[in-house]
């Protein structure tokens, strides 16, 4: 009788771990799916938006790059190089809601550069290649 007792209070005890643990995952799947989905909601209420393309015809080596954003935020736009530098950086006001500017490669080095665009909480990075007489992006 007693190692029936037993058995029963093993197998209540591993129920109730096994209960226990699976509603702790629950919370955290809970938890951070609404961190994941309130994070989602905020991304697409922001109106950021980055654009690139080749002035004139392909491999012009002169690259516009358009930014839309939402009116009551500053941005901050860099252009930089694949070690870090910052080669410009330009700063658009709050009542600006479109920006464009060029940027000139051809008598940049070949290899990568990388086009950082801050909006408050909201980081774009864009990437363009540079090589021999092309840029891709």
């Amino acid at each position: 009788m007693k190692t029936l007792q037993s058995t029963i209070a093993i197998a209540l005890l591993a129920t109730t771990v096994f209960f226990n643990a699976n509603a702790e995952d629950k919370k955290l799947e809970k938890n951070e799916a609404s961190t994941t989905s309130n994070s989602l909601a905020t991304y697409k209420m922001s109106s950021l938006k980055v654009g690139m393309y080749e002035v004139g015809n392909v491999n012009s080596m002169k690259l516009n790059f358009t930014l839309t954003k939402d009116a009551d935020k500053i941005a901050t736009v860099k252009l930089m190089d694949e070690n870090g530098t910052v080669l410009t950086q330009e700063r658009v006001g709050k009542k600006e809601t479109a920006y464009n500017f060029r940027f000139d490669f051809s008598e940049s080095a070949a290899g990568k550069y990388f086009i950082e665009v801050t909006n408050g909480d909201h980081i774009i990075t864009k990437e363009i290649l540079k090589g021999k007489g092309t840029l891709s992006y």
